[in-house]
This record gives structure tokens, C-alpha cells and sequence, in this order.
């Protein structure tokens, strides 16, 4: 379930202006390679007089938007997620700078090592108190499901390409909204489904969280959940997706 966009820009097409700030606090950009993403326009690794700086950018709307959301939660999830630098915001564009992670992207499938990594990272951010500006529930993508509502920070997109791996850590990137805490390894049972895990093992390993429930709130979420990749994939039947959606429907049958 791993989604890129095809139509992001580079360092060169960004605006004089933009490109301009950004070597105010990076020195000169000497060289840039294209990086993964699906929610920004540009994202890309700058090499700089200052040393390497992965930025995110994205012209004004609601990629911009997340941008300026994922600013201001990033320093309540330090040393979880890269550090921010800067941020710009000129000539219609949003761009962050963010501490360049030399990590790879991580490996969800059965007896993969990085899901110690994951689980680690994930029991972090579970403790973080939510930030008073995370408004947004994640229930508003199930339908208003009430067993999601909640007062817990969550990312609810961990997909692998979202989380970065180093020796003996792992980095998160991408910060969502709030909601039930156990919502969180729900997902990402999913996402280890997704990955080959059967669901038996995905759903032991998601009761390896203290947070995670049983019962009524957690089958109400599987069969939202199947409904809303049901949704997506009538929407935009995108190989990826009709393989999400299966998956969700096979979960839902084993809780019917």
C-alpha cells in the first residue's frame, strides 16, 4: 500500500524567491536529489555548504497546509520524527527544512528486525500529550466511527515509507491528527497484512500495545475500515488500492 507521486517538481523549478530563502539558512545549494512523498508538491535531499537538509515544499492549498500543520507538530515529537530547521513561506509556497535522516525506508514483512523499531517508536509517540493545536479526529475518515474519538496524538498513515530506519532507531515522518489511542496499532495491523503477515499474527502483534482493544470498538473499526478502502478503490481503482481494499474486506469476513 505504498502510494508516489509522478507530477512533484525539483530544486530547479522552484520559484528564484523560494529558492532564494532557503539558501539564506542553508548556504549554496550545490547539488539535490529527488526523495519520496506523496503530500508535497517538492521533496527532495539539498546538498548544501552547510551539509544535507531534506525539505519539503508545496504551493498554497492543502498540501501547504499540512506543511505548516506537520511544523508545528514536529517539536512535541522530538527524537521521534526529524528535527525541523526552518521553515519558508514565500511567493505562494510553503517549504520546510527538516534534519536529513541517512536511513532507509522501512520493511513491514514477517520476521522483519525493523518491527521492534516501529513498536519502539510507536510507544514513544503514544505518550506524547496531544498538542492543543491537533484538532482534526482521525473518526472523520470512518464515517464518524465514536469508538475513534479521542484526546491521543496520532499518525494513522505509517505506511514504510513513512518511517525511516537507523541503527537501533526509528525515525516518523508525516504527522496526522488525534484520536482513541488503540486506533493506532489497529492500523498498522493492517499495514503488516498488507506487508504478509496473516491476520492472526498481525493482530498478536498489535496487542503487544497496552493501548490496543478488543472487542465491539475493534470489529466497528475493521468493517469501517473495509468500507472506506471499498470506497477508495471504486473511486480510483488503482491496483494498490483494490489490493488494500481486498485485504480489508478478507479482515472484516474473519470478524463477521
Amino acid at each position: 500500500m505504498t502510494r508516489t507521486r509522478t507530477d512533484r517538481i525539483t530544486w530547479a523549478d522552484l520559484p528564484g524567491a523560494v529558492r532564494d530563502q532557503i539558501q539564506d539558512r542553508t548556504g549554496r545549494v550545490v547539488g539535490s536529489r529527488p526523495a519520496g512523498g506523496d503530500r508535497s508538491d517538492i521533496t527532495a535531499v539539498l546538498d548544501t555548504e552547510t551539509g544535507p537538509v531534506f525539505i519539503k515544499g508545496a504551493r498554497e492549498g492543502i498540501f501547504a497546509r499540512s506543511l505548516r500543520h506537520e511544523a508545528r507538530v514536529t517539536p512535541h515529537v522530538a527524537g521521534i520524527a526529524p528535527r525541523l530547521l526552518w521553515q519558508v513561506q514565500t511567493d505562494g509556497w510553503t517549504v520546510l527544512g527538516l534534519e536529513h535522516i541517512a536511513g532507509r525506508h522501512a520493511d513491514y514483512s514477517p520476521g522483519s528486525p525493523d518491527l521492534d523499531l516501529l513498536r519502539a517508536a510507536v510507544l514513544q509517540f503514544q505518550g506524547v500529550p496531544l498538542p492543543a493545536h491537533v484538532t482534526q479526529g482521525v473518526e472523520r475518515h470512518y464515517g464518524g466511527l465514536d469508538a475513534l474519538v479521542g484526546d491521543s496524538l496520532l499518525h494513522t498513515d505509517l505506511h514504510p515509507d513513512n518511517v525511516l530506519i537507523t541503527p537501533g532507531r526509528a525515525y516518523v515522518i508525516d504527522w496526522a491528527c488525534k484520536g482513541a489511542a488503540w486506533a493506532e496499532p489497529a492500523m498498522l495491523a493492517f499495514r503488516l497484512m498488507a506487508a504478509g503477515h496473516d491476520i492472526a499474527s498481525a493482530e498478536a502483534w498489535g496487542r503487544s500495545f497496552p493501548t490496543w482493544q478488543d472487542g465491539e470498538p475493534l470489529t466497528a473499526f475493521i468493517h469501517a475500515n473495509a468500507d472506506s478502502w471499498r470506497q477508495a478503490a471504486r473511486r480510483d481503482p488503482q491496483p494498490w488500492k483494490l489490493r488494500a481494499a481486498d485485504l480489508a474486506r478478507q479482515w472484516a469476513a474473519h470478524h463477521e
